[in-house]
């Protein structure tokens, strides 16, 4: 998928109320994008994730902020799984990593 299409998909789930995102200055004005408590609760009543409890979601920016550099770090994390998954021929799914 290319990034233009990510940024169309991702704005339109903004403005759908879905996902929200905040910038990090700090961070070259990397967005980082999280959630909405709307969006968690539509998550949550997908078969798939029957069993699993909702993650807590920052519910504003500042909580957004603070939390980013661990979020972003788990992400890289499960990234380096799936990777490490295909790269020897594994099957790893998206689910197959929860935080």
């Amino acid at each position: 998928m290319r990034i233009e299409q990510t940024r169309r998909r991702l704005a339109r789930l903004r403005a759908e109320g879905l996902i929200d995102r905040i910038t990090l200055p700090q961070a070259g004005r990397t967005r980082v994008w999280f959630p909405t408590p709307c969006g968690v609760q539509l998550a949550s009543e997908w078969p798939e994730m029957r069993g699993h409890r909702p993650a807590r979601t920052a519910s504003d920016p500042t909580a957004g902020r603070l939390k980013a550099g661990h979020a972003l770090t788990v992400t890289e994390t499960a990234l380096a799984f799936l990777e490490d998954a295909r790269r020897r021929g594994e099957l790893c799914r998206p689910l197959d990593w929860l935080t």
